[in-house]
């Protein structure tokens, strides 16, 4: 008879967003939201065990609440040596251990994934223990990224449209510092703080965005600071341009004074696209009507600085006007679609004892789950740090790090 040695049950949390823990006033979710949403149950039994040798099975249960393919567990062997495994694949074969999925087969609701290995022990009384362990769910398409340069400008989108209210990039930001220059940076404007104010907010998830251009802390393979400031300038020079050529030759493609009013999402639109759709409300700025479709689709070049559009390729904002998948009745909306863990969307609706964020970071604005167990992007564990001492325009986010 098999014999269940080892049992870890955690809460699942979800990662939607680039905010975390609670949704409280002037956080918007774009980066991973820390709310419990199930509990998972991971175990380890033993198939066989002479004392020098043993075999073991795997088995995690999905708690997420839909179907997926997506499972990771790190396993702590110790001193053991893996001999032989099924089942998915591995980081090593000694140590703390990082098994992952290697099948599209989907596990369902309530149903479960397994893997077995065998191992060679230094001792009869050195055995593995379970550190870690997650499931993410299949519900939304994904995408490549480019070192997180395109998520997180799509974030940056719907932050500064929650916070600000509307998609004007070209005056409610600002270059502080020679341009091109190690020390410039994006920043918001006199005019930018002034709208967070109007908005009712103080724009602190996008002041935390545009933060992480000094994120030179971060694992530059998953997040490049340096692309990022170099890329947010060059993006500012573009919208610039682009709103320059358009009020020259083509007054009417002009996007309008607008108001915008986040009233969806995140949700799955289901066309696609990477990750959950936010969907913003778009009215008149003074009569707060709703614009016209040929008004509304014009704010696409507004958005040029985020990438969208004839600015580029960013495969994380699905700009599309839309009304309909909740738009109020009677109104026009906006569709965007940033990616809800800030890198790629294989954090969407994590269950199990320990999250991963795809860019190694959490916003959190009330530390609400500092010093939390999650797991990195290259499957290690660690637990929820903060930067803030050391960094203060990272304030807000956690990092998933060696203290």
């Amino acid at each position: 008879m098999n014999k269940i040695v080892s049992l870890f049950a955690g809460a699942g949390m979800l990662a939607m967003g680039c905010a975390s823990g609670a949704d409280v006033a002037e956080t918007e979710n774009v980066a991973g939201e820390g709310a419990a949403i199930a509990a998972g149950v991971a175990t380890l039994t033993y198939t066989s065990d002479t004392g020098t040798n043993y075999c073991a099975k795997v088995t995690l249960s999905n708690a997420l609440g839909t179907p997926t393919n997506r499972w990771q567990a790190v396993i702590d062997v110790k001193t053991n040596n893996i001999t032989s495994f099924s089942g998915g694949n591995k980081s090593a074969s000694t140590g703390k251990v990082t098994f992952t999925n290697n099948s599209t087969t989907q596990i369902p609701t309530d149903g479960a994934a397994t893997f077995n290995f065998c191992a060679t022990a230094s001792s009869a009384s050195v055995r593995p223990a379970i550190v870690a362990w997650n499931m993410m769910s299949s519900a939304y398409a994904t995408c490549g990224t480019n070192s997180g340069l395109n998520p997180t400008k799509a974030s940056l989108a719907v932050a500064m449209a929650t916070e600000l209210g509307r998609w004007t990039p070209a005056t409610d930001l600002a270059i502080s510092g020679t341009k091109y220059t190690p020390t410039a940076r994006v920043v918001l404007s006199a005019a930018g703080l002034q709208a967070c104010a109007n908005n009712g907010s103080t724009c602190k998830n996008t002041k935390a965005i545009l933060g992480q251009q000094d994120a030179s802390f971060m694992d530059q393979a998953v997040f490049s600071a340096t692309n990022y400031i170099a890329d947010l300038q060059n993006s500012f020079d573009r919208q610039t341009s682009l709103l320059t050529d358009l009020n020259r030759n083509n007054k009417a493609a002009l996007p309008p004074a607008h108001k915008l009013t986040k009233v969806g999402g995140p949700t799955n639109l289901g066309n696609g696209s990477c990750g959950p759709h936010y969907i913003f409300q778009v009215d008149d700025a003074t009569t707060l009507q709703p614009l016209s479709t040929t008004q509304a689709a014009n704010m696409v070049n507004t958005m040029c600085f985020y990438g969208a559009g004839s600015c580029g390729s960013n495969t994380y904002i699905g700009f599309q006007v839309t009304q309909a998948n909740g738009c109020p009745a009677g109104k026009t909306c906006i569709a965007i679609d940033p990616d809800d863990g800030g890198n790629s969307s294989t954090s969407t609706t994590t269950a199990g004892s320990a999250p991963t964020y795809p860019m190694n970071r959490v916003w959190d604005e009330l530390n609400l789950l500092l010093g939390t167990p999650c797991i990195t992007s290259a499957g290690v564990a660690y637990n929820l740090v903060s930067q803030c001492a050391a960094k203060p325009n990272t304030c807000g986010f956690l990092y998933c790090k060696a203290p």
